[in-house]
C-alpha cells in the first residue's frame, strides 16, 4: 500500500485523481500488472495543535502517578519518610561503628562550645545562644536528619547576616533585639521545613560556583575585619560593608595603646 501525504483542501482526490487506473487506460505492456490502492491522509498544520491540553494531561498524568505512588506505600515506608534515623539504624554495626562516633561527637562538642559563643557575639547575641544554636539541632537532626556530610549549628556567614538585618532595626543591646533574634529563626526554620517538603534543593543548581566562592570569600573579609575591634582595643563601626570597616579601622588608629598586650601584638604583626 501506498501512502500519500497531502493537506487537507485535497479531500476530494481520494475520489478522483488517485482513484485505481482502469485496464483500457494503460498501455499495453502494463496492463497485465496488478493495481495498488492509494490511502490519502490529510496533513496537519503544527498551528491546529494545542499546547493548553498536552500541559494539562502532562499534568494530570504527574499528579495521578504521585496519587498512586503515595497510595503503595506501606506503614513502614511512611516512619522511614518521616524518621530517617529509623532507616538507617536498622543497618549500623553498633560493634564497628559505636565507638568511632562517641569519639568524634566528643572532639566537636568540644570544639563547638568555643565556636559556637563566638558564632553568638558575632550575630550580637548572648553566648548562652549560641550554646543553643549548637547543641540542640544536632540531636534533632539526629531524628529527622538524613546526610551524614551535613554540617548542622551555627555558621559565621548565618551571624553575620543576623547582625546586618537586625542591627538596622534595634540595637542590640535592647531585649527586642533578642526577641527578634528569635522570630527570625523561626520564620527561617518554617520556609526551609516548606522547601524540603516541597523538594525545592533543586534551586541551588541555579546559584554558579563563582557567586557562591565570591559571597564566602567577601564574608570572610567582613568577618575578618569586624573582629578587629577585639585586637586592636576599640570599637569599629558595624558594617557588612568592606569600605566602611576599613575607614572606621584607620581613622582610629590612634586610639591603639601601643603599651597594652593587644598594641605590642599589633606591631609585632606590623
Amino acid at each position: 500500500m501506498e501512502i500519500g501525504y497531502v493537506s487537507s483542501s485535497a479531500q476530494d482526490l481520494a475520489s478522483s485523481s488517485y482513484s485505481s487506473p482502469s485496464s483500457s487506460s494503460l498501455p499495453a505492456g502494463l496492463a497485465s500488472m496488478p493495481t495498488r490502492a492509494v490511502k490519502i491522509i490529510p496533513l496537519q498544520h503544527p498551528e491546529t495543535t494545542s499546547f493548553a491540553g498536552d500541559s494539562s494531561v502532562w499534568s494530570n498524568a504527574l499528579f495521578s502517578g504521585w496519587v498512586s505512588k503515595i497510595k503503595r506505600m506501606t506503614a513502614v515506608e511512611w516512619i522511614d519518610l518521616f524518621l530517617p534515623c529509623c532507616r538507617w539504624i536498622r543497618t549500623y554495626k553498633w560493634r564497628e561503628y559505636l565507638q568511632l562516633d562517641l569519639m568524634a561527637g566528643i572532639t566537636v562538642g568540644v570544639m563547638l562550645v568555643p565556636q559556637a559563643m563566638s558564632y553568638a557575639k558575632l550575630a550580637g547575641l548572648q553566648p548562652i545562644y549560641g550554646l543553643y544554636s549548637g547543641f540542640v539541632p544536632i540531636f534533632v537532626y539526629a531524628i529527622f536528619g538524613s546526610s551524614r556530610q551535613l554540617a548542622i549549628g551555627p555558621v559565621a556567614l548565618v551571624s553575620l547576616l543576623v547582625s546586618n538585618v537586625l542591627g538596622e532595626i534595634v540595637d542590640s543591646s535592647d531585649e527586642l533585639y533578642t526577641e527578634l533574634a528569635i522570630l527570625l529563626a523561626l520564620m527561617v526554620g518554617i520556609l526551609e521545613c516548606m522547601m524540603g517538603l516541597l523538594r525545592l534543593g533543586w534551586l541551588i543548581r541555579f546559584i554558579s560556583h563563582s557567586v557562591i566562592s565570591g559571597f564566602t570569600t567577601a564574608s570572610a573579609i567582613v568577618i575578618a575585619l569586624s573582629q578587629v575591634k577585639y585586637f586592636l582595643g576599640y570599637d569599629v563601626v558595624r558594617s557588612s560593608k568592606i569600605v566602611p570597616l576599613i575607614k572606621s579601622i584607620i581613622s582610629g588608629i590612634d586610639k591603639v595603646n601601643f603599651t597594652s598586650q593587644s598594641g605590642k601584638s599589633f606591631l609585632v604583626v606590623c
